[in-house]
């Protein structure tokens, strides 16, 4: 009894290893994570050797609004969903700061996302990503894989802060996965998002395509980095049903063949109308007065904005 007790036991972790499909990494969580102390550690050697891309230069190079690339075309062929899932996957890469913190005099590395665009090393994603954290005495941008393989940036090829995109180029010894521009998208689209919301690494969310939106003004986060006496720019925002989280932006969105139409940019919460004010200090707040989330929206900018910082 006691032994096919035993066996039962193996046979049940045997298969709980196995349940995921091969090739599909399991992710861990907790105490057991140790993924940024690979990547921090290759950051420390990269630094060490002069070969990663100062915030400095950054900012200079930052200022370059286009540039010249030879994109992929649009794919037509519908891809299964575990195809989609790979590409959006393979494509995907996390881009960030490794940099010395002023509170806390200690280095971290902060990582966003990003998709490859061309298989030579041109990576898209936020300009809100490549811009330097507030709590930065000195830094560096740089890219990792989601193979944990740190890739140096070695230049911002093309910048706009206005529409929240930026292209950049990186290092690496292997083609990337290049997702192409897909600029045929309406409501009622299905969408998908590979992306890490809140440091949950590959979380793969399905969606569709809400609306498209303009605002007729930036907000004053968007509107900081935009130099003097320059036309502001409207970008068109896409919205829609999937889910992110900080830590998604930069992230693309990728349609039913497999192009990116866009990528993560911004969450806005409508909240409930706050419970009146209490005369009575002592006096309790009922449930119903309490402050509560009515709809999270989803923003991406649209492929189409991209598409702009590069020269036809």
């Amino acid at each position: 009894m006691k032994l096919a007790c035993v066996l039962y036991c193996l046979m049940v972790s045997a298969s709980i290893a196995n349940a995921q499909a091969p090739g599909v990494p399991v992710y861990i969580e907790g105490r057991g994570a140790r993924p940024n102390a690979t990547l921090m550690a290759q950051a420390k050697k990269l630094h060490e050797a002069s070969a990663l891309l100062s915030m400095t230069k950054v900012l200079e190079q930052s200022k370059q609004v286009s540039c010249t690339l030879v994109l992929p075309p649009a794919d037509t062929k519908p891809l299964a969903p575990r195809e989609r899932w790979q590409r959006a996957r393979l494509s995907h890469i996390r881009v960030g700061a490794y940099f010395l913190c002023s509170k806390c005099d200690k280095w971290h590395l902060d990582l966003a996302g990003g998709y490859a665009i061309t298989a030579d090393g041109a990576v898209a994603t936020c300009a809100h990503v490549i811009a330097p954290p507030t709590d930065m005495k000195e830094g560096w941008l740089v890219a990792a894989t989601e193979d944990d393989v740190l890739l140096p940036v070695t230049e911002v090829l093309a910048c706009n802060s206005g529409t929240d995109s930026a292209i950049i180029r990186v290092k690496t010894d292997a083609p990337l996965t290049p997702l192409p521009l897909g600029l045929d998208v309406s409501p009622g689209d299905p969408v998908w998002c590979f992306s890490d919301p809140s440091g949950k690494r590959g979380y793969f969310s399905e969606g569709i395509v809400s609306r498209f939106v303009k605002r007729p003004f930036l907000r004053k986060k968007e509107a900081a980095d935009l130099p003097q006496n320059v036309e502001v720019p409207k970008p068109v925002w896409l919205e829609t049903t999937l889910d992110w989280a900080p830590g998604s932006s930069g992230s693309a969105l990728i349609d039913a063949f497999g192009n990116c139409v866009g990528h993560v940019s911004e969450i806005q919460t409508v909240l409930e109308n706050p419970p009146p004010v209490r005369k009575n200090k002592n006096e309790a707040t009922s449930s119903s007065q309490q402050l509560g989330t009515q709809i999270v929206f989803h923003q991406a900018i649209g492929a189409v904005e991209v598409r702009a910082l590069v020269k036809k």
